[in-house]
């Protein structure tokens, strides 16, 4: 009895860090709103901020995760990266086959987030640097400690399989200011993605590439469409 109560309070104390994070991962992007903003010191005290906010929120993010999770950081093998593989274009498929049924039923050709972070990156060049780099970066940890390592590891018994991916399916769309069910499921099958995959290998740095490449992707093809 004794056991099964610590493990429950165990989990408890899990969620409240994922709550926690979920928080963080929201408050580090306020300072893109100020990047392009006031006079060149203003908006480049805003870039240290923004950047800072970053570092410390991941800092928090692997303080709770290697609590969750201790142990060194396991070499990805060549099982693990064919894995990948095949995750990102299970990703890629599923994502261009929904955006072809969101243009036609939604008539949008791209999903909210998308345009939002579109506006951003077109409002000045020092809002284009600081949001491709985190973007690329920093985000990928951030979220991936968040949405697979804290909630899929420590919300979730390890006997449960498809339930923590689900979960972190669609906890990952949510944040993610979808506008309709065709958006909102494109970010779910991604998140669902990313955590399969964590869940086979028990690698989270085999969704931070993934994520990162994602991002990598997007942020290239935005930015050659800006200029």
């Amino acid at each position: 009895m004794d056991i099964v109560n610590s493990a429950q309070k165990q989990n408890f104390i899990n969620i409240g860090w994922f709550l926690v994070m979920l928080i963080l991962v929201t408050i580090v992007q306020i300072p893109l709103a100020f990047l392009s903003r006031g006079a060149s010191w203003q908006r480049g005290l805003w870039a240290v901020v923004y950047a800072a906010g970053f570092l410390v929120a991941i800092a928090i993010g692997l303080w709770i995760y290697r609590r969750i999770v201790p142990g060194k950081w396991q070499r990805l093998t060549g099982q693990d990266w064919r894995l990948m593989v095949k995750g990102y274009v299970f990703m890629m498929v599923v994502e261009m086959s929904l955006n072809i049924v969101n243009m036609l039923v939604f008539k949008e050709t791209s999903t909210k987030n998308n345009d939002l972070i579109a506006t951003i990156l077109g409002k000045s060049p020092l809002s284009l640097i600081m949001l491709s780099l985190t973007a690329v970066l920093a985000s990928p940890v951030l979220e991936e400690l968040t949405f697979r390592g804290i909630l899929v590891s420590g919300c979730f018994s390890k006997e449960r399989f498809w339930l923590p991916i689900v979960a972190s399916g669609i906890v990952f769309s949510l944040v993610h200011q979808s506008d309709n069910l065709i958006s909102w499921l494109i970010y779910a099958i991604m998140g669902g993605t990313f955590a399969y995959v964590y869940r086979k290998t028990g690698k989270l740095q085999t969704t931070i590439f993934m994520h990162g490449f994602n991002n990598l992707i997007a942020m290239l093809l935005m930015v050659t469409t800006i200029r």
